[in-house]
C-alpha cells in the first residue's frame, strides 16, 4: 500500500474493502446501483461521483479466488460478474449454495498493474476483458462495462482500502 492509501499489489487486494477510483476523474468510483428494468432484478455496476454522497455505495468486499485473483461484492450473497445485462453493463448476481456440498466459486478478477504504480486494469480471469467506464461518461449512473483492453483512460483505476 502506499502512503495515500492506493493498493499496489495482488495481495492487498485479499480479504480487503476497497474503493475503485477511475483515471478519468478522481471523484469517480464504480458503484452499485439497484435493480433496473433491464437487468432483470440484478444490482448494476455503474459510475457513482462519491460527491454525490453515500460513499458506501462504493465500497466492494474482495476476497481470495486463487492465488493471483479475488472475487468482489457489494457485502452481500451477491458477486460482482462478468455477465452483462443490457448495453454490456455488468451486473451482481447471487452465488447461492447448492446444498449438495459443491462448491460455489465466485467470478474473478485480476490486476494488471500498470508503470509500477497503483493504477492498474481490472481483468477478467482470462484477461480477455476489462473493467471499463463506458464511452468514457462519469455522469453519475453510466454503464460500467466489460470491454477488450485498448489502454484508455477508462479502463484505469486504482484501489483504495476502505
Amino acid at each position: 500500500m502506499d502512503a495515500y492509501g492506493n493498493l499496489t499489489s495482488v495481495e492487498e487486494f485479499f480479504s480487503n474493502r476497497v474503493r475503485f477510483v477511475s483515471y478519468l476523474d478522481p471523484d469517480v468510483s464504480m458503484g452499485y446501483f439497484p435493480p433496473d428494468a433491464d437487468t432483470s432484478g440484478a444490482h448494476c455496476a455503474r459510475v457513482h461521483r462519491l460527491s454525490a454522497g453515500n460513499p458506501n455505495q462504493t465500497v466492494w468486499t474482495s476476497s481470495p479466488a486463487s492465488p493471483d485473483s479475488f472475487s468482489l461484492s457489494p457485502d452481500w450473497a451477491q458477486y460482482l460478474t462478468w455477465q452483462c445485462g443490457a448495453g454490456g453493463v455488468l451486473l451482481t448476481q447471487p452465488m447461492a449454495d447448492p446444498g449438495d456440498g459443491s462448491l460455489v466459486f465466485a467470478p474473478a478478477f485480476k490486476v494488471d498493474f500498470l508503470q509500477g504504480d497503483c493504477w492498474f486494469a481490472l481483468n477478467d480471469f482470462d484477461r480477455d476483458q476489462v473493467v471499463d467506464i463506458s464511452e468514457s461518461g462519469t455522469a453519475e449512473g453510466n454503464a460500467i462495462i466489460a470491454f477488450p483492453w485498448n489502454g484508455g483512460a477508462n479502463q484505469i483505476w486504482r484501489a483504495q482500502a476502505v
